[in-house]
């Protein structure tokens, strides 16, 4: 590599370094986790007595002991109406599947209960199970972890259970086997990472959960089933798998509540529910809309059943009701409210209203002082909740303390009993407001924010778009290997400042250290600020060439007018872009926005076309001698060649750019009702599978064919490389094994899974493979050249030629070129090689690299989005005829600029063409099994799977950026029809071999293209974190701020560093022309 070279990459990669570490010290402050007490409850308290047994009831912690045992089944991602009765069916797959639940609640009414059981966002299955164990909150930032389970450590009433002496036995989900390792008496743990595998865990379960129950050495007992949750993110709930799956799920529940004795309790709950398309991990009504089902074959609740009613109860308090229920303990941090209704009921209150209420007040009471404990230690830790709201709070609850002592008194003491009934409700209407009010405080103050992380992330994010800047209007001297002192202060400044901020966010914590970093980094943004200006004004001064010319003056107010306007529309589409981060509308409807935006570039080069072209045509008429005959000639010959030729062009690009709505999928906010309640069917796909399929397949072939055909006629699939061999046939076989994996996933679910392992993952794998060997073999061999043989000293033979006189021939041949030899070296005109494809030896590189991240893609994308594809394939060729006739055209005009613009903007457009959406719920978790099977150990691997599908817009498009600097110096398809290519066809056309013969030149076009496209997308990047930071008190910013800044941030990171990949295939590239033209020198 070259020391030029080696410089520009490493700069790409300390801009890369900066905008991370700002964004990582940014989401540090932003996305806290809350703080932790490590403190226990225990059975011994002084707001509660411990209960002997001997009074009533069996013996307890805080209050007696309901049941001995307990069954405690989660079905993952049960959703509310999954196994609630209705009448209005409407045909659904997943409606009235669950009977055995509503014969229950319905003969059994004080036996069985149904409750709607609300999740807390995140609704991701970790998450959920932190919150169903502790009873506590989880905070946004945990959903990171969803894949990384991390033990529990925080007080639970796992924990509580194995303190207690209880015996658990665990079945099913291994995410709970890695939460609590080593407190489960037994374990049946299965791999859950497998989305697309609906029925390895669940029949673990069952296959092992009914022997259990027949045993009598388990106190508790968890069983954990996942099927319907990959039901869900693999068909969606409407899918008659979903009834299958559902209808197992009710022979469990059913063979369960047979086997159960009257001293057990049966939980059946889910974690949470999920949408239309089987996704969750947001905050919709479907993805946090679970449901609880608790019954046992003695008695529960007093309750009167009123049918279709179903109380509404959120999943934390699932944590003090079965810790009630149980005789333990309720968790220190938990924030649940105990379900009333289950604690109204026990032998001392049969037949007394009065003392069923006075059970569930006495259970709210012990709940209430536990949280209330809770929050005055966190107090002692954290000043995160505001004491003059929590003041008023505990005053509410000594009050309620006060006057439930004094009709304990009364009511035992002097026998009062006057209006008690009253009175008891109004104490348990006490005690659960003052429950939610502490729940809804916590909620709003939970994520405690970080100022100083903030405030100093965003000036981190500040001081690299200034370097970046700089950077930018360094790109000419650096190009020509001149040294410039400034660039060494801007590199010393800015990562002093970087290494300060990292001590100081992840090792210091002190006031008069973060007022050293804000310092710092003014004083880096002020001093950058300043080298910037002066830089540019040095700039400006060195581009100005004194001239006395009226006519050149002129000629320079225009060149600065037509540069002014472009850039004007460059600053305006990127300020448009920018802001929009900053409304919630905006970001919901960002799609629309960046369709409009693409569109209007588009229409801007097609301007500047017809413009010039209006202009040419006008001279022509004021100054040419022809005849008017002649002038309507050239006007026809304008209208119907050039001007149609632009305008079919940009029409086919903005139309390739605008059929990509037709592959978008929606988020909550854009469904109407019936989108949203899983009404609307797309019949197009169920019932013209086989026209689906083989429109997919005839799209990818194309996409395929296309570069290939484009290669093939510029004469770089001529030699015998590997390179160009792996292009021939290594693609190909990819695309064939693509396609045969598309059609083998259309197979009836049950052949498919009763497939072999080695068959269901060997045609994805061969995709893999052959992209890899013909990645590896462009790294190897770059140059798609072939160099004909020298041709000098060869003869040819006619076949119709007899033996005598081609015996005659050879004689003489041999004669002449013995008689010639030594007068050979005189003549070297003919040892000039004859090369082909050398005109396209960068732009080959970059195209045939492109084919291979295509058919990636393609295969990761899945089937459906093969026609999108095709289109951001057509689109941007389109585009970059269009480019490439707007700069040939306007060529006093500086337009890569705008033509980079173009270019990711229609990247951000085929975010969202491919299927995409910046929530949660829109990850395809699916994709990480496309060629593999089973858990996996290691998560490198399907995370770069998951990221390459969310993000392969910006991986093809980056990769394809080069070409804007590169496809205008080779021969275009539509390119070659204007006058401008015809006149400079003098013989001396090298197409983009040019760049190897003006290094300078091509080093600072590199530069300037790469350290824009940074640009930009640094400015998205601080617009979407700003813009977060601004609104972390916004009621929308955990459901549309923080996620469009995670996408924004990933999104950034995959450019940054694809762009450096690209740098360095072009620098490979650039090395091995230098190589061969030295050897062909050599040989000369």
């Amino acid at each position: 590599m070259e020391i030029s070279t080696f410089k520009f990459v490493s700069l790409l990669f300390y801009l890369f370094f900066m905008y991370f570490v700002g964004s990582i010290i940014f989401t540090k402050g932003f996305l806290l986790k809350r703080d932790v007490i490590p403190l226990n409850s225990s059975c011994r308290v002084d707001f509660a007595s411990y209960w002997d047994g001997k009074s009533h009831g069996a013996e307890g912690c805080w209050l007696h002991r309901r049941f001995d045992k307990a069954v405690i089944i989660l079905i993952d991602a049960l959703r509310f109406d999954f196994i609630a009765p209705t009448s209005n069916a409407k045909e659904k797959p997943y409606i009235n599947k669950m009977k055995t639940v509503h014969d229950l609640i319905q003969h059994k009414p004080k036996n069985a209960r149904l409750y709607r059981f609300t999740a807390d966002p995140p609704t991701t299955t970790l998450q959920r199970l932190k919150g169903l164990t502790t009873g506590s909150l989880p905070t946004f930032v945990d959903a990171g972890s969803n894949f990384a389970s991390v033990e529990i450590t925080e007080d639970n009433f796992v924990d509580q259970l194995v303190r207690s002496g209880k015996k658990i036995t665990f079945l099913g989900d291994d995410t709970w086997t890695n939460l609590f390792p080593g407190r489960f008496h037994r374990e049946y743990p299965y791999p859950s990472f497998n989305v697309k595998d609906l029925h390895t865990v669940d029949n673990g379960v069952l296959a092992n959960i009914y022997q259990e129950l027949r045993l009598k050495d388990w106190d508790i007992t968890i069983g954990h089933f996942l099927g319907v949750d990959h039901c869900g993110h693999r068909y969606g709930p409407n899918h008659p798998v979903m009834a299958d799956k559902l209808t197992q799920m009710d022979e469990m529940v059913r063979n369960v509540t047979q086997r159960l004795d009257k001293d057990t309790v049966l939980f059946v709950l889910g974690d949470h529910g999920m949408t239309q398309s089987g996704d969750h991990g947001g905050d919709s009504d479907e993805e946090l809309d679970a449901a609880m089902f608790v019954y046992s074959p003695s008695q529960i609740t007093a309750s009167k059943y009123e049918p279709g009613k179903f109380q509404t109860v959120s999943q934390i308090d699932l944590v003090p009701t079965i810790s009630l229920l149980l005789g333990i303990p309720i968790p220190f941090s938990n924030l649940g409210t105990v379900v009333t209704d289950l604690m109204n009921h026990c032998s001392w209150s049969r037949d007394s209203h009065i003392k069923e209420v006075y059970h569930s007040v006495e259970a709210l009471r012990v709940n209430a002082v536990q949280i209330s404990q809770y929050i005055n230690q966190y107090l002692k830790t954290s000043s995160d909740l505001p004491p003059h709201k929590l003041l008023v709070l505990n005053e509410r609850l000594r009050n309620a303390e006060v006057q439930l002592q004094t009709l304990v008194t009364n009511m035992f003491t002097n026998s009062n009993e006057e209006n008690v009934h009253e009175k008891l409700h109004y104490l348990e209407k006490e005690y659960k407001e003052y429950m939610h009010e502490v729940k809804k405080l916590c909620k709003e103050v939970w994520a405690k924010f970080d100022m100083t992380s903030i405030v100093l992330g965003l000036i981190i994010l500040g001081v690299t778009l200034l370097v970046n800047i700089y950077l930018l209007y360094l790109a000419s001297s650096l190009s020509e290997d001149r040294d410039n002192g400034t660039m060494i202060i801007v590199i010393i400044l800015s990562l002093v400042f970087i290494a300060f901020s990292l001590v100081q966010s992840f090792y210091l914590n002190d006031g008069a250290v973060n007022i050293m970093a804000y310092i710092l980094g003014l004083f880096d943004f002020v001093a950058l600020g300043m080298i910037i200006l002066i830089t540019r004004s040095n700039l400006q001064r060195s581009e100005k060439t004194p001239s006395d010319s009226s006519v050149s003056f002129l000629l320079k107010i225009g060149k600065a007018l037509k540069t002014s306007i472009d850039n004007s529309v460059i600053g305006i589409i990127i300020l448009i872009t920018c802001l929009s981060y900053f409304s919630n509308s905006f970001v919901v409807f960002e799609d629309d926005v960046c369709l409009f935006l693409t569109q209007t570039c588009i229409w801007f080069f097609y301007s500047k076309v017809i413009l010039k072209l209006l202009k040419e045509t006008k001279f022509t008429k004021d100054h040419s001698k022809t005849k008017s005959k002649s002038l309507k000639l050239d006007i026809k010959r304008f209208t119907s060649q050039s001007v149609m030729l632009v305008t079919i062009l940009s029409i086919a690009c903005s139309w390739c750019v605008r059929f990509s709505v037709n592959f978008r999928t929606k988020r909550e906010e854009q469904m109407t009702e019936a989108e949203a309640a899983g009404e609307t069917t797309d019949t197009n796909i169920e019932a013209n599978k086989n026209v689906t399929y083989f429109f997919s397949v005839a799209c990818l072939l194309v996409s395929i064919y296309l570069p290939r055909k484009w290669l093939t006629e510029s004469g770089n699939l001529n030699s015998a490389s590997f390179s160009t061999l792996c292009a021939r046939y290594l693609m190909p076989v990819a695309a064939v094994a693509t396609v045969l994996y598309w059609a083998m996933q259309h197979l009836p679910n049950k052949i498919l899974d009763s497939l072999p392992v080695w068959q269901q993952v060997l045609l994805p794998q061969t995709v893999y493979i052959s992209l890899m060997i013909s990645i590896v073999a462009i790294v190897m061999f770059p140059m798609l050249v072939y160099t004909l043989p020298n041709q000098k000293n060869q003869m040819s033979i006619s076949s119709t030629q007899n033996g005598k006189d081609i015996f005659h021939k050879v004689f003489k041949y041999v004669k002449s070129n013995w008689e010639n030899d030594v007068d050979s070296s005189d003549d070297t005109s003919n040892d000039v090689p004859k090369v082909f494809g050398l005109g396209t030896v960068y732009s080959s590189a970059v195209i045939y690299s492109g084919t291979a991240i295509i058919l990636l893609l393609t295969l990761l994308l899945g089937e459906g989005f093969s026609p999108s594809v095709l289109t951001a394939i057509c689109g941007i060729y389109c585009f970059f005829e269009l480019f490439t006739i707007s700069v040939k055209l306007c060529g006093e005009s500086d337009l890569l600029l705008n033509g980079l613009l173009t270019v990711c903007l229609m990247m951000g457009n085929y975010f969202y063409g491919f299927g995409h959406q910046a929530t949660i719920p829109a990850i395809r978790f699916e994709t990480a099994f496309i060629g593999f099977i089973g858990d996996w150990e290691n998560k490198i691997i399907p995370a770069f799977l998951i990221h390459c599908n969310m993000f392969a817009a910006e991986i093809l498009f980056t990769f394809l950026v080069p070409l804007l600097t590169l496809l205008p110096c080779t021969k275009g398809v539509i390119a070659e029809y204007f006058s401008f290519w015809r006149d400079n066809q003098g013989g001396n056309w090298r197409g983009d071999f040019v760049m190897h013969e003006n290094q300078k030149v091509f080093r600072h076009l590199q530069m300037k293209m790469f350290f824009s496209l940074y640009l930009f997308h640094g400015l998205k990047l601080t617009s979407s974190i700003l813009a977060a930071a601004i609104h972390k008190r916004h009621l929308m910013v955990w459901k549309i701020f923080v996620p469009r800044f995670v996408y924004q941030a990933m999104s950034s990171f995959t450019v940054f560093a694809v762009s450096i990949v690209v740098t360095l295939l072009l620098a490979r590239v650039n090395s091995s022309i230098t190589k061969w033209a030295a050897k062909i020198k050599q040989k000369s």
